[in-house]
């Protein structure tokens, strides 16, 4: 399948998305921070189905949006992007990391549009992580010194919360997206300032958690209590927060089942 790009103007800046695939109802994938669409690159042609990625404002090659935002209005900018990229009335949404929480948010927004929601990884913070969060995941910036030892030191950042064997072309391709945001941290002033528990828990809609043993496995067994009755809770010992560049095979096979473009 071939992939197509669209720049698309929202209230907050324009937005960039890659596009793939046939079908009535697609699936919207949300990438984690401070990453872009390119994660799902590898998993987009694996599926049977129209896909839209979206880059969130501020990275990859959306543009930076005035201000940090709330997980709102990352949700409204998102439903802004999707319209103009005629997404349809009904679609689904698959969002990991940060993008769980702008999935859940998403789907708040417009309940009568989302058909089923697919989340990676359950990141609900407790009061005293979220406040830890905004003291230090919000504030990565990229800050340029002469003899470019920022970037020897943004090279060796790509390889926390994994384990060898080293992807080397994908650690360049995630160095790239933190070097393409002009301020990498923004996202997480939104993630640490959404109370993110009652809106999971209130959720009506087909819901599936997919959770990698990644970076926040432990959150995520915490977590599984605030789920509602109806979602499923995939357990994935053998992924990790690769599973998109390792594991594609497994992961399109598991969303085809349990996100099925039909209903």
């Amino acid at each position: 399948m071939t992939e197509q790009r669209q720049i698309v103007t929202t209230d907050f800046g324009q937005m960039h998305a890659r596009l793939q695939g046939d079908g009535d109802v697609p699936l919207v994938l949300l990438h984690l921070s401070p990453r872009s669409s390119q994660m799902w690159t590898h998993l987009q042609p694996a599926l049977a189905r129209r896909t839209i990625a979206l880059d969130r404002l501020g990275y990859g090659f959306s543009d930076a949006p005035p201000r940090a935002l709330t997980m709102v209005e990352y949700a409204q900018a998102a439903m802004q992007a999707l319209d103009a990229l005629n997404v349809g009335e009904r679609f689904d949404i698959l969002g990991m990391h940060t993008g769980a929480l702008e999935a859940i948010e998403l789907t708040h927004l417009c309940p009568h549009r989302v058909r089923n929601v697919g989340i990676v990884a359950i990141p609900v913070f407790t009061a005293a992580e979220r406040e830890h969060g905004l003291q230090t995941f919000a504030q990565l910036k990229v800050v340029p010194v002469e003899d470019g030892s920022h970037l020897v030191a943004a090279w060796r950042a790509r390889f926390q919360y994994r384990q060898p064997p080293w992807h080397l072309e994908d650690v360049a391709r995630r160095m790239v997206d933190y070097l393409l945001a002009p301020y990498p941290g923004q996202a997480y002033v939104g993630v640490f300032n959404y109370d993110a528990a009652p809106r999971l828990t209130s959720l009506a809609h087909r819901l599936v958690a997919f959770v990698p043993h990644d970076d926040v496995y432990e959150m995520s067994v915490r977590s599984r209590a605030l789920l509602p009755p109806q979602a499923i809770y995939l357990d994935l010992p053998d992924c990790n927060i690769d599973l998109f560049l390792t594991a594609v095979p497994r992961m399109a096979t598991l969303i085809d089942e349990y996100l099925p473009a039909s209903p």
